[in-house]
């Protein structure tokens, strides 16, 4: 595991361990102020705490085991067992919100008394506060690292703010010998926390099904796929997370002419480019498959304007004209034709080069020439044009072999300079 990766779950793991602490600390000074002032409320509020105890402790639990390195037993890592934490988080979250309701709903029928109001109303502030912050860390933290039980955590310690705001007001209303308010404020808070609960039971379950993450993050891979160079097509696009990260694969259709080292070349590129724009991607898998349009515009250099009969230009940079064809390869037919005057014919420098650029413009897929020097050669080849061997009289023969794959590819630039 990269040690950028290492960081992230040991920053994720320092959080809960001081959330644990914060909810230790908060839950222990409410059971003990609230047995000392014989006050129920803050004793089932601290027992409430306990339980976030345990989650906090899972959220650990869960970001220590994620650390381990992948081994032959578990090879993509153990970074589920964040997911599987998520999940015991979130039956916790259910447990407390039902008995959090079955408390309101006695509460409904009891008088109670309070003892030490100041003391129990401080707390309920203290609890307020440090909630807050708490919540506020957390979902920082987890944000940051894509920590799913971290924002589990943070999204309970929301709640734990308003349960603790109602604890405050049920104290003081028990004080004023207010009926009712403490009970139905206490299930409708409970209500909240079923809700939450139930939200986080069903992200869990489908981190743990491997679910696509999110619409957002699929699109950005989308946009890098599509700017790429070479890549004509992709399918099979997939990603799933695991723990806080995310694993993909997809299927790159490329140009068959490509090399290994340039197709290579374009696979790196693509995976340091997802990688560079969703930090979250631990690993990204990619196929690759060969590519051939059946509809696939060709350019050739002639030199009169007889179409189809027009003669095969011998110099591309210096051609008095191009041709470009748009033909269907699985149909082996001619879809449409036009000819564009070569504004470079009398340059005296790089004519090629710059025929090539207006070639480009024309956004041609191939190109059939008798003769293509260096410069000319690698910029079109840089842009992902086929280039063939114009073997025949005239435009004609040359696109009939050009639709029956009879041209010859030229694999590099031919002794003679354009």
């Amino acid at each position: 595991m990269k040690q950028e990766k290492i960081n992230k779950l040991k920053k994720g793991e320092r959080a809960a361990l001081l959330s644990s602490i914060v909810t230790f600390l908060l839950a222990s000074l409410k059971m003990v102020v609230g047995i000392i002032s014989g006050t129920t409320i803050l004793i089932s509020d601290g027992l409430h705490s306990f339980t976030d105890l345990v989650t906090d402790f899972a959220s650990w639990f869960g970001l220590k085991i994620s650390q381990r390195r992948a081994n032959e037993k578990f090879p993509y890592g153990y970074y589920k067992a964040e997911n599987l934490a998520a999940l015991f988080i979130s039956f916790l979250i259910l447990y407390a919100a039902i008995e959090l309701m079955k408390e309101g709903y006695s509460r409904l029928f009891e008088a109670t008394s309070l003892n030490m109001p100041l003391e129990a109303l401080g707390v309920a502030v203290i609890a307020i506060v440090f909630s807050l912050v708490t919540s506020r860390y957390l979902k920082k933290i987890g944000t940051e690292i894509s920590s799913q039980s971290l924002l589990a955590n943070a999204e309970e310690r929301t709640v734990d703010i308003l349960a603790s705001m109602v604890v405050f007001v049920g104290l003081l209303l028990t004080y004023y010998h207010v009926p009712y308010v403490e009970g139905l404020v206490t299930i409708l808070i409970s209500l909240l926390i079923l809700k939450i609960g139930i939200f986080n039971l069903r992200d869990s379950l489908l981190a743990l099904m491997d679910v696509s993450p999110s619409k957002e993050i699929e699109d950005k891979v989308k946009r890098v796929l599509e700017s790429i160079g070479g890549v004509e097509s992709y399918e099979n696009l997939k990603l799933r997370r695991s723990g806080p990260f995310i694993f993909g694969e997809v299927t790159l259709k490329l140009r068959k002419y490509l090399d290994v080292k340039r197709a290579h070349e374009i696979a790196d590129k693509i995976e340091e480019e997802i990688k560079r724009n969703v930090s979250e991607i631990e690993s990204f898998t990619i196929h690759i498959e060969p590519y051939e349009a059946n509809e696939q515009k060709i350019a050739i250099p002639i030199k009169s304007k007889k179409w189809l009969k027009s003669p095969i230009a011998k110099i591309l940079g210096r051609a008095p004209y191009y041709i470009f064809i748009t033909v269907d390869k699985k149909k082996r037919e001619i879809k449409s034709m036009y000819i564009k005057k070569n504004p470079y014919t009398e340059k005296n420098i790089r004519a090629g080069l710059s025929a090539a650029k207006f070639l480009l413009n024309e956004k041609i897929d191939a190109l059939a020439t008798k003769e293509i020097g260096e410069i000319t050669f690698h910029k079109l080849r840089d842009d992902l044009v086929d280039i063939y061997k114009a073997e025949g009289k005239n435009v004609e023969e040359v696109v009939k072999k050009f639709i029956r794959n009879k041209l010859k590819l030229i694999r590099e630039p031919t002794k003679e300079k354009a």
